[in-house]
C-alpha cells in the first residue's frame, strides 16, 4: 500500500499483476494456537496500515485504490469480525426480549450460508479444472465437505481471533508481532510429502 500510494502521489505509471502459479512455498501455522496467533497479528497489521494510510479512504486522487481496495480493507478486513460479533449479539438480544420473524431468519440463514458455500466449492471445481493438483478424487471431496463445514468451525475461530486482534491493537496497544512458531519443512511429514507438478 505504500508503494502504490507513493507512486500515486509522484503521478507514475504503476501495475499490480496477479501470478497465478506459486513461485515459492510457505509453511502454514501446525495448531490453533499458533494459528490464532498468526491470525491476531495479521488482524494489528492490518488495522496499523489502514490508519497509517487513512488518508487513502473514499478518496479519487488514488483512484480504484482510494475508492475500491482501501474501503474493502476497511469494512471486510478489518471491521468484519466486530460486525459478525454484534449481528450475534443482536440476534441473541432479539431471540430474547423481541419478537423475531423466525420462519424469515431460518430463510436469509440458508441464503447466506448456500451463497458462502457455492463460492467455495467454485472455487475448489475451478482451481481442479485449470490446474489439476490434486489427482486424487477424494483430496477434492475432502476439500469441498470442508468448505461446506468452515462456517461452523473454522468461521467462528476467524472472529473471535479478529476479535482478539482488535482487543490487543486498542486496548492493550500490543505492537509486538510476537514469534512465528514453525515446525520447518525438514520434519518426516514433509519429506514424505512430494512437490505438486504444475
Amino acid at each position: 500500500m505504500r508503494m502504490r500510494k507513493y507512486m500515486a502521489d509522484q503521478n507514475l505509471k504503476y501495475k499490480v499483476v496477479y501470478i497465478s502459479d506459486p513461485l515459492c512455498w510457505t509453511e502454514a501455522p501446525s495448531s490453533l494456537k499458533v494459528l490464532g496467533s498468526q491470525r491476531n497479528r495479521w488482524t494489528r497489521g492490518t488495522i496499523d496500515t489502514i490508519m497509517l494510510h487513512r488518508k487513502i479512504f473514499l478518496n479519487p486522487k488514488y483512484g480504484f485504490m482510494g475508492m475500491v481496495s482501501h474501503p474493502y480493507w476497511v469494512f471486510f478486513e478489518w471491521l468484519a469480525p466486530i460486525i459478525e460479533f454484534l449481528g450475534l449479539v443482536y440476534i441473541i438480544f432479539t431471540a430474547f426480549f423481541g419478537d423475531p420473524n423466525w420462519s424469515f431468519f431460518y430463510i436469509m440463514l440458508c441464503f447466506v450460508y448456500l451463497f458462502a458455500i457455492t463460492f467455495s466449492t467454485y472455487a475448489i471445481l475451478f482451481d481442479h479444472l485449470a490446474y489439476n493438483r490434486y489427482k486424487d478424487k477424494r483430496m477434492i471431496i475432502k476439500l469441498i465437505v470442508t468448505s461446506w463445514l468452515e462456517p461452523f468451525f473454522y468461521h467462528p475461530l476467524i472472529v473471535y481471533w479478529g476479535l482478539r486482534g482488535n482487543w490487543d491493537y486498542f486496548i492493550r496497544k500490543k505492537k509486538a508481532w510476537g514469534k512465528m512458531t514453525r515446525s520447518g519443512f525438514a520434519t518426516p511429514k514433509y519429506k514424505k510429502a512430494q512437490p505438486v507438478k504444475l
